[in-house]
């Protein structure tokens, strides 16, 4: 890793010489991610509503595997495309860490991270052992006045940098339209969940993209078997392990290549561990319950940015026996979640984040004419 930021920072020192010779453009925007090579989530909702305005946008996406060479040499290639975006834009919005960003972004450009999690269960960031130190972001977009304290830490900005606006897809969480729509269209695709108690399995990675990542064991079939036969369980694993499977029955399906917030729409209930997933299901007042096996390794190697306990309000199984129980129990924790940790759910989110891009812009422009 030592010798590929050493090359990498010879290279990106060369170009940048030439880049600074180009101005910002003021009214341009960028969209930067590592994650898709397609815009998705709060990137395309942002980008929708501003693509028709008077601005100049530029993208410049990739999907990241470290462990392919290729994508690596593809990678490589890419940020010398971002350095001459991102140093000519005025608003650079990203949703991942940026390497480009925290070592080589001009003064003058506005970053603006538009997190890809709801909340923050695990620590990340700068708080955890890193490749490279996270720096030079100027906003970051929140859920709600709990988030300032982690979000200042794992970004390396001061508290009043993170901005409690909403993460504009949980506009459509809350969004009847949205809900009935997909709910229709998935039952259509899959009409042997049709009225069928459907629990919806989303759990995080152990790990991390460096060192590797790997999934929690579980047996859902144990866990079917102890439930009525009503019971069917969907699961979508995370991005990093997305060709991962858990269990091939009539009763579990793999639901990793549809969308989240969709598969909301059909889910009785949430099974998750530390993943910020919960955040965005407590929206919809339905049970969640947490499984980890791992609980105390967990917190001890990683660590929460909350009391996880407190957190899950007793819906914690380490078994899953334990979890069959929680289950039947019916539990309902969603409130507590939502009252401390998403403040922003009123189906405005998006509203509120375009507005704060175009007055960021428009506030600069006036500076510059003094």
């Amino acid at each position: 890793m030592g010798l590929k930021i050493f090359v990498l920072n010879i290279v990106l020192s060369f170009f940048n010489f030439f880049v600074r010779m180009f101005p910002i453009q003021q009214r341009k925007i960028a969209f930067v991610s590592l994650e898709s090579n397609v815009l998705e989530s709060d990137m395309k909702m942002i980008y929708d509503e501003l693509k028709n305005k008077n601005y100049k946008i530029s993208c410049v996406l990739t999907k990241f595997n470290k462990n392919n060479l290729w994508t690596n040499f593809c990678y490589f290639l890419n940020t010398i495309k971002q350095l001459f975006v991102i140093n000519t834009s005025k608003v650079v919005i990203i949703n991942d860490n940026n390497y480009v960003i925290s070592k080589f972004k001009r003064s003058g450009v506005i970053v603006i991270q538009v997190w890809h999690a709801a909340g923050a269960i695990k620590k990340f960031g700068n708080v955890i052992e890193r490749s490279y130190p996270i720096n030079h972001y100027d906003y970051v977009i929140s859920n709600g006045e709990y988030w300032r304290k982690p979000y200042s830490e794992a970004f390396h900005v001061n508290e009043n940098q993170v901005v409690s606006i909403g993460m504009p897809r949980l506009d459509c969480v809350v969004n009847q339209d949205y809900m009935r729509q997909a709910k229709s269209k998935l039952f259509a695709k899959y009409p042997q969940l049709k009225d069928k108690k459907i629990i919806l399995y989303a759990p995080t990675f152990r790990g991390d993209i460096y060192q590797g990542v790997s999934k929690v064991d579980i047996d859902l079939k144990k866990v079917l078997d102890g439930l009525d036969e009503q019971y069917m369980i969907i699961y979508k694993c995370h991005p990093l392990l997305a060709q991962e499977v858990y269990e091939d029955s009539s009763r579990v399906m793999n639901m990793s290549n549809e969308i989240l917030h969709e598969l909301f729409s059909i889910s009785d209930c949430l099974i998750s561990d530390f993943s910020s997933i919960v955040f965005d299901f407590s929206l919809l007042n339905k049970p969640i319950y947490a499984y980890t096996p791992d609980l105390e390794e967990y917190l001890q190697n990683r660590g929460c940015f909350v009391n996880y306990e407190e957190l899950m309000g007793g819906n914690i199984a380490k078994s899953e026996q334990e979890l069959i129980k929680l289950i039947k129990s019916e539990h309902n924790n969603s409130c507590e979640i939502r009252n401390r940790y998403v403040a922003c759910s009123d189906g405005r989110n998006l509203e509120r984040v375009v507005s704060f891009i175009e007055q960021l812009i428009e506030e600069d422009e006036k500076n510059s004419r003094c």
